[in-house]
């Protein structure tokens, strides 16, 4: 009989430590990789909508129980519910009362249409270089128009707490029970 030794290997290992693993990376001691610590090496997506912190559980109008913790405020596409969102699941809605949508000035409406123009000539000329200006220019624009986002609950010392909410000129006021 003739065996060939090239096509033939047993991991004579085996038999002497149990089954040898092969793992691409040697073990450490304490079990972990650097790359499975519990730590964000990368932060989550920013959102442009305001978060909000609850600082104990609250009730919205049906009763539904609000537990505390961060929650992300949107205005619904039909104006009539804040709703807050955890882990961008909807937790509750919370009615509006009080909606007020700001009037832009003819200036900031001037503005914005220039640098629109400006994006949409340097693509159609081509201009990679005038292209990335004007879109620099435009993303700057919509972040001073959006710097005074924000969403705050404050005590009315009344029996209900009053979420106020400001985002891209509509600034909405809820009511939610105690």
């Amino acid at each position: 009989m003739i065996l060939d030794l090239n096509t033939i290997s047993y991991d004579f290992m085996t038999d002497f430590n149990g089954p040898k693993r092969h793992f691409p990376e040697p073990f450490y001691p304490s079990g972990l990789f650097d790359k499975d610590k519990p730590q964000n090496n990368f932060g989550p997506e920013s959102s442009e909508y305001p978060t909000l912190t609850l600082p104990c559980n609250l009730y919205d109008e049906r009763g539904n129980k609000i537990s505390d913790g961060f929650y992300m405020v949107v205005l619904s596409d039909d104006l009539k519910y804040l709703e807050l969102y955890q882990s961008n699941i909807l937790r509750a809605r919370v009615k509006v009362i009080k909606l007020v949508e700001k009037m832009y000035t003819q200036e900031e409406l001037n503005e914005e249409s220039e640098i629109i123009n400006k994006l949409e000539s340097a693509k159609r000329n081509k201009k990679l270089k005038k292209y990335r200006e004007a879109e620099e220019e435009l993303i700057g624009f919509k972040q001073r128009a959006a710097a005074d986002t924000y969403a705050e609950i404050e005590d009315s010392g009344k029996g209900y707490y009053l979420l106020k909410y400001k985002h891209n000129g509509k600034t909405a006021t809820g009511i939610i029970q105690k």
